[in-house]
């Protein structure tokens, strides 16, 4: 038996993925919560083998904290509205766990469920994107602009990163000038969205 937590931002929609459950014999589900602290709140009080979350349109900073913290957790399914090459790297990693659309079926929804249950990782091809082929990095980044890269994901200023790597505002210039063009991006939200799309960072 595999026992299941169920998260989505609304009591209808929350019902409606608990309905695809409930002809299931090997599913049972615990329960449902609407938000990330009310869910981590409810495994703590009841565990379970797995949660099943359907994602906002918009992800928040704290939100994909969030993410990390429970997939640390349990193996996810998670259901997103767009492709998500972050959250596809990091499970693709981590594994196990799935990512499919929002749309997706009951059907395709239980048998992700069940496959992640047996220690599977499933991906849905439209919810998760691959690195195109002018993503392909020129050249390495060395370690320190991969940490400079990271720092600029967490929207961290030039100012910010110098005092925290304990180099000159001058320098990080350099390295951001750098990875722009290891990275072929037009801008520092664009250098972020490639490296997270080629898997150099991760959430």
């Amino acid at each position: 038996m595999v026992d299941l937590w169920i998260m989505a931002p609304s009591p209808a929609r929350q019902d409606s993925l608990a309905k695809c459950f409930r002809s299931e014999s090997g599913v049972r589900v615990m329960g449902t919560a609407v938000t990330f602290p009310v869910l981590k709140s409810l495994i703590g009080e009841t565990p379970a083998d797995m949660a099943l979350i359907e994602l906002a349109e918009m992800q928040s900073a704290s939100a994909r904290e969030w993410l990390i913290e429970l997939m640390e957790l349990m193996p996810l399914v998670l259901l997103s509205p767009e492709p998500e090459p972050a959250i596809f790297n990091r499970i693709r990693k981590t594994g196990p766990g799935g990512l499919l659309r929002s749309a997706a079926s009951c059907e395709q929804i239980v048998y992700a469920v069940k496959s992640v249950a047996s220690g599977l990782t499933v991906f849905d091809s439209a919810a998760a994107l691959e690195p195109s082929s002018d993503e392909v990095l020129s050249e390495e980044l060395t370690p320190r602009e991969a940490e400079v890269l990271r720092l600029l994901a967490d929207g961290s200023g030039n100012k910010d990163i110098a005092s925290r790597l304990g180099i000159s505002e001058h320098t990080i210039k350099f390295h951001i000038r750098s990875i722009l063009g290891k990275l072929g991006a037009a801008s520092r939200t664009d250098a972020v969205a490639r490296g997270l799309r080629s898997g150099l960072i991760e959430l």
